[in-house]
């Protein structure tokens, strides 16, 4: 268990103000992930203690309600003082991974066979989709932070990142995990590779990405603007001389910016002062 105290009661300003404990509260959210102290030294914050996250600041609301009560308001709730549709607000819920609430079937239902329970098979399969889909997630969240100063000190250039993961059939080998561009004496391999190196974890990726593979890519690039997957599968010899075989999933996350139109949008756009003569 690690000795490193967690300071619950920092204050984090992102534009509203909250604790680094009502964040953390929740890990498998994005802003769970971003303000674990074991993630702190990849942040960089501006004035100590305030965060910039390009996102929609209205619909921000929603998103902090979601950690202080653990409810998501819907759209119909908030719509008087924040006009929002419930698309804008799903956009959001999947862009920092938050959970969407469970719909309780109505009773009238229970007899219907179009909602009758899933065996116990397809329960299983479908919780280790979840578990493999959160943890690549989480893995894509982690990169993005480790290259957000990159990202802020490359004047209107914006990262690109790559993501590469190998799920090897055989229980033996573990998932392989390369991110690009590289950075001398530093790498976010170790972050990631403690999401994605689990018991068996590898194995079930293999078997998950067989059959779902698609439907996993297209949910990921639908999660996040600029992502393109891609999926491909590969025999190779191992140490042994027998034939195996990888699924190999690259992840490409672009996401650039004007420089200019940041200018032009934010209060660094005033070209010249007005002075006012009595």
């Amino acid at each position: 268990m690690s000795n490193i105290k967690c300071n619950a009661k920092e204050r984090i300003i992102l534009n509203y103000e909250t604790f680094r404990s009502t964040l953390t509260a929740y890990p498998e959210t994005m802003l769970g992930t971003m303000f674990e102290e074991r993630n702190k030294s990849l942040l960089h914050p501006i004035n100590g203690n305030e965060y910039y996250i390009d996102r929609n600041g209205r619909l921000f609301y929603c998103i902090l309600q979601f950690y202080r009560t653990g409810r998501i308001p819907s759209a119909d709730q908030v719509k008087c003082s924040i006009p929002i549709t419930q698309e804008e607000l799903d956009a959001e819920l999947d862009y920092f991974m938050i959970p969407r609430p469970k719909r309780l079937l109505s009773k009238k239902c229970t007899n219907n066979k179009q909602t009758a329970q899933l065996s116990l098979r397809s329960r299983t399969i479908a919780a280790e989709l979840d578990d493999l889909v959160t943890s690549l997630k989480t893995a894509i969240n982690r990169a993005i932070i480790y290259f957000q100063k990159r990202f802020i000190m490359s004047k209107g250039v914006g990262f690109n990142i790559t993501l590469e993961i190998s799920f090897y059939a055989s229980d033996r080998m573990q998932p392989s995990i390369t991110v690009l561009p590289t950075i001398i004496g530093k790498s976010p391999v170790p972050l990631i590779a403690e999401v994605i190196n689990k018991p068996a974890f590898g194995t079930r990726a293999y078997v998950l990405l067989n059959g779902f593979g698609d439907k996993i890519g297209e949910h990921l690039e639908e999660s996040y603007p600029g992502l393109c997957w891609d999926l491909n599968w590969f025999e190779y010899y191992n140490d042994s001389g027998s034939l195996d075989s990888k699924y190999r999933v690259r992840i490409q996350i672009c996401d650039d910016f004007d420089y200019e139109e940041i200018i032009k949008n934010c209060c660094l756009s005033a070209t010249s002062l007005k002075y006012s003569y009595y």
